[in-house]
């Protein structure tokens, strides 16, 4: 288990843990990684094969207002478990380039999903968010975002883990993080900014237009 230790990052006064370990996962000794983010108010984890988590995002990305402007639009239980089966194998990989799961660490409320995906080149990752439309308005996203941000790409690095453009693919050290929003979606494109990201591009993407923000690492 390795545990790295952040405070005050992207100029804000902050907290965060960030927490690898491995374990057992099949009869050949296969070891998967587990990711564990702890913040001011979140407790982020990977995604796994627990019924829990999948019915979670049943609810999540089944329900048309909270993926109104979610980039896939409003997925079907079929569709969700296509993408809970590729995070988990993801994650029984070691690929951090896989999902993950948001809660209240007080209360343990689920509040939404964070994917670190992989890019479109070796050592580029994309970040995306979705919030539960119950906990919209309450800075969780930044809190987010920072995190992965400002922490886990750090941790990553440091834990010597390669990004690659798909999974099972050699990859290259993170050294860049980009993040989409629809032009009008004003919320995710002030949270990606806060961030630190800077607008680089425009284009249509998923049926609709889409500004570009990246950070180099």
């Amino acid at each position: 288990m390795t545990i790295y230790n952040y405070k005050n990052y992207n100029n804000k006064i902050n907290e965060s843990t960030v927490e690898f370990h491995t374990d057992k996962v099949d009869e050949l000794e296969k070891k998967g990684l587990n990711v564990k983010i702890i913040t001011d108010r979140l407790l982020i984890r990977n995604i796994t094969n627990d019924i829990k988590d999948r019915e979670t995002f049943y609810e999540l990305l089944c329900d048309p207002v909270n993926t109104v402007k979610y980039g896939y639009g409003v997925q079907t239980k079929e569709q969700v478990d296509q993408d809970v089966d590729q995070w988990t194998e993801g994650w029984k990989n070691q690929d951090v380039c896989s999902g993950l799961m948001v809660f209240n660490k007080l209360n343990n409320d689920f509040i939404g999903h964070v994917m670190f995906m992989h890019g479109k080149v070796d050592g580029e990752a994309e970040l995306a968010i979705i919030i539960d439309k119950n906990h919209w308005g309450k800075g969780y996203g930044s809190e987010m975002l920072d995190v992965l941000v400002h922490c886990m790409s750090d941790a990553i690095k440091k834990e010597n883990y390669l990004i690659s453009t798909g999974p099972g693919l050699i990859g290259k050290p993170l050294y860049t993080i980009f993040a989409t929003a629809r032009i009008d979606n004003f919320g995710s494109l002030s949270i990606i900014q806060k961030a630190g990201l800077k607008y680089y591009h425009q284009e249509m993407l998923y049926g609709f237009e889409r500004k570009f923000f990246r950070i180099d690492l």
